[in-house]
């Protein structure tokens, strides 16, 4: 096997390399999985938040509601009480008891509402915080998947560049090296040739090479790494 037929499998090599790392990093691809369990995260807090911001102002129409049927009930009452309507002692007492029942729930309500008054705002606040986090998570995601999109559709340029260019490299392969570089590639996840780097190391796995084998890499004949099993090539003047 001559040395130029190795050159030439080592230019199919170098394709078929570049082919495996536009594979990898396509499939590295992050689609933005942190943002988007930041924002599923923030959307839970937002739903919760809601949810009782809703219960509390829901309880806040109630009361004002009750707070002015009361009112109503107490006007209705007075007027009964000193209107001249009700002349009877003992009608005139239960009307006060009822006036005094219906104060002490005036109180109770005019309490809560103080609560409220209280509490509503904070939350409101913390809903609006939530929304403003959820909206800047929405747009951080928009931008990286856009930035993802574009990086896809160069990795798939480069990939169809570099399948256009394997069958012109193939063909200038000698078949029986062919074969024996296609069953190293399906054992050693795709790639089937490495390079002799400098001090004598395989280029692929790292191991250091006996001097026999980078004489024969450099003479031209087919060798392999001992530990990877790949072809060894040595480049011109590289040691």
């Amino acid at each position: 096997m001559s040395s130029l037929d190795l050159r030439r499998l080592h230019q199919l090599h170098l394709i078929d390399v570049a082919i495996a790392e536009i594979k990898n990093r396509a499939a590295a691809l992050d689609p933005g999985r942190k943002i988007q369990a930041s924002l599923q995260q923030v959307q839970s807090q937002l739903d919760e938040a809601s949810q009782r911001l809703r219960a509390l102002q829901g309880e806040q129409s109630d009361l004002e509601l009750k707070q002015k049927g009361i009112d109503a009930k107490l006007q209705k009452t007075d007027r009964e009480i000193y209107g001249g309507s009700v002349v009877n002692a003992r009608e005139v007492e239960n009307l006060e008891k009822e006036v005094a029942s219906l104060k002490r729930q005036r109180g109770e309500i005019d309490e809560r509402l103080l609560e409220l008054w209280e509490t509503i705002p904070p939350t409101q606040k913390e809903v609006g915080d939530l929304e403003a986090q959820q909206a800047k998570l929405k747009q951080d995601l928009s931008v990286h998947q856009k930035t993802v999109m574009k990086e896809k559709e160069q990795l798939e340029a480069a990939f169809r560049q570099r399948q256009q260019e394997r069958p012109a490299a193939l063909a200038q392969v000698p078949k029986p090296l062919l074969v024996r570089y296609d069953a190293i590639r399906q054992k050693a996840a795709g790639i089937g040739m490495a390079d002799v780097v400098r001090n004598g190391f395989c280029g692929s796995c790292g191991t250091h090479l006996p001097e026999k084998l980078i004489e024969s890499a450099r003479e031209g004949r087919v060798v392999t790494c001992e530990s990877c099993h790949r072809i060894l090539y040595l480049s011109e003047g590289l040691i």
